[in-house]
C-alpha cells in the first residue's frame, strides 16, 4: 500500500511538473528540436522471474606460510590491491642466513676432506697393485672417501633447505586481487601452514542462486540473464549461467546455479546483494520502448510522444527490462512515435523534427 501511495504521489508530482512546463512552453514557443524516434512495440515475451543471490569472488584463497617464522613486515594491508608476485609478508631471515653460511662452510670442509680421501684412495690402489698396501688399507681408504662424499651431500641438502626457507620467508601473492583479511601482524610468530591473509580476485564476479525445483528444468548453461544490484541502482548487467549443480539441497529442495559477470572495473563488491532476472516465466504481452526513451524527473518517469509535430510528455511506469528495451505501463499505444534521442532538453509541446537515420535528410512531423 505504501508503495502504491509513493508511486501515485510521484505521478502527481510529475504531472504538475509537466503542466507547468506545458504552460511555459506556450509562452516561450521554443524552436523545433531534432529528435530520433521509434515506434512503441508490442510483443509477447516470457516474463522474467527474479531470484536473489550474493556476489562472490571468482577466486578466494587463504594465503598460508610454507615455513615457520617471525613476521618482520606486512607491506599489504586490508583493502589494498596487490598484483601477482607482490610481497604480502616478510619473515626475519637472519637465523636462516647464519645457518646457511654454516652449512656452506661445512660443505667446503667436507669437500676438502673428500679430495684428500680420494687422493689417498688413488695412492693405496697403486700400492695395492704393487703388493705394498693391504686389502684392509684399501677398504679403509674407500670408506673414508665414501663418508666424506656423504657429508658433502648432507651439507648440500642443508644448504638447499635453508635457501628454500629464505626464499619462502617472503610470501608473495599467487594472483592479483584484494586483501580482505589479515591473520597475523608484525612481530608475531607464524607456524608452518599458518594463515597470513585472505586474498580475493573479483575481476570476474560470481553470483550463486538457489533455484527452486520447479524452475531448474527451464534453465541451462550459457543462458543469458539480467542482473541488478541493491547497492548499485544505476548498474544493470548481463550475465551468463556457467554452472548448474545437479544435486538439490535436501532441506530446501533448491539447486545451486552460478552466474558469472565481467567486473574488470571493480565496481561490484564481494557480498553485494544481486537480483537475477531469468527469462523463464509465463508469457505476457507487453509494450516496449528503448531504454533511452525514459526521462526521469523528481523520481517519476515519462516519455515524449510525437503528436502533430510536437513533443507530448506522457507519464508512465516501467516494468521489466528486455536487453536494450524496457516495458512501459500507462496510456501508451502501440505504434506511437516515442523520442529516443534528443529528449533530454525537450519542452512540452515543443515542435520537433525527426532525424531520419537512413539518409541525411530531415523531415518535419505533421
Amino acid at each position: 500500500m505504501e508503495s502504491y501511495r509513493t508511486s501515485f504521489l510521484s505521478i502527481i508530482t510529475i504531472a504538475i511538473f509537466l503542466l507547468i512546463q506545458t504552460s511555459n512552453s506556450f509562452a516561450q514557443a521554443p524552436p523545433a528540436a531534432p529528435v530520433v524516434v521509434q515506434e512503441v512495440q508490442e510483443e509477447t515475451l516470457q516474463k522474467p522471474i527474479t531470484l536473489v543471490g550474493a556476489v562472490e569472488p571468482d577466486k578466494r584463497s587463504t594465503i598460508a606460510s610454507e615455513i615457520e617464522g617471525l613476521v618482520e613486515s606486512m607491506p599489504a594491508k586490508e583493502g589494498t590491491f596487490v598484483n601477482k608476485g607482490d610481497t604480502i609478508a616478510q619473515f626475519n631471515t637472519r637465523t636462516l642466513e647464519i645457518d646457511l653460511n654454516e652449512a656452506k662452510a661445512n660443505k667446503r670442509e667436507s669437500q676438502a676432506r673428500y679430495n684428500l680421501a680420494k687422493k689417498n684412495l688413488d695412492r693405496f690402489q697403486e700400492l695395492e697393485k704393487k703388493g705394498v698396501a693391504s686389502t684392509q688399507q684399501l677398504q679403509d681408504a674407500e670408506s673414508e672417501k665414501s663418508a666424506w662424499g656423504a657429508r658433502i651431500s648432507q651439507s648440500q641438502a642443508q644448504i638447499d633447505g635453508y635457501a628454500y626457507d629464505i626464499e619462502k620467508s617472503k610470501i608473495s601473492a599467487p594472483f592479483s586481487g584484494y586483501i580482505t583479511e589479515e591473520f597475523t601482524e608484525i612481530g608475531q610468530w607464524v607456524q608452518k601452514g599458518g594463515p597470513v591473509v585472505e586474498l580475493i580476485d573479483i575481476e570476474v564476479a560470481e553470483i550463486k542462486i538457489d533455484m527452486p525445483e520447479r524452475y531448474i528444468s527451464k534453465v541451462k548453461k550459457g543462458l543469458k540473464v539480467n542482473v541488478n544490484f541493491d547497492a548499485l541502482t544505476d548498474l544493470k548487467l548481463e550475465g551468463e549461467i556457467t554452472s548448474l549443480v545437479p544435486q538439490a539441497d535436501r532441506e530446501s529442495r533448491t539447486f545451486p546455479v552460478k552466474i558469472m559477470l565481467d567486473n574488470k572495473e571493480g565496481i561490484i563488491k564481494s557480498g553485494m546483494v544481486a537480483r537475477v532476472f531469468f527469462p523463464i516465466g509465463e508469457p505476457a504481452t507487453v509494450k516496449l520502448v528503448p531504454k533511452d526513451a525514459i526521462v526521469t524527473q523528481n523520481n517519476a518517469n515519462f516519455i515524449y510522444i510525437v503528436n502533430e509535430g510536437t513533443a507530448q510528455p506522457l507519464p508512465i511506469s516501467t516494468g521489466m527490462a528486455y536487453e536494450d528495451r524496457i516495458e512501459v505501463i500507462g496510456p501508451v499505444q502501440t505504434g506511437q512515435l516515442v523520442v529516443v534521442k534528443g529528449n533530454e532538453r525537450l519542452m512540452p509541446n515543443q515542435p520537433v523534427k525527426i532525424i531520419n537515420d537512413n539518409d541525411q535528410e530531415t523531415k518535419k512531423v505533421n
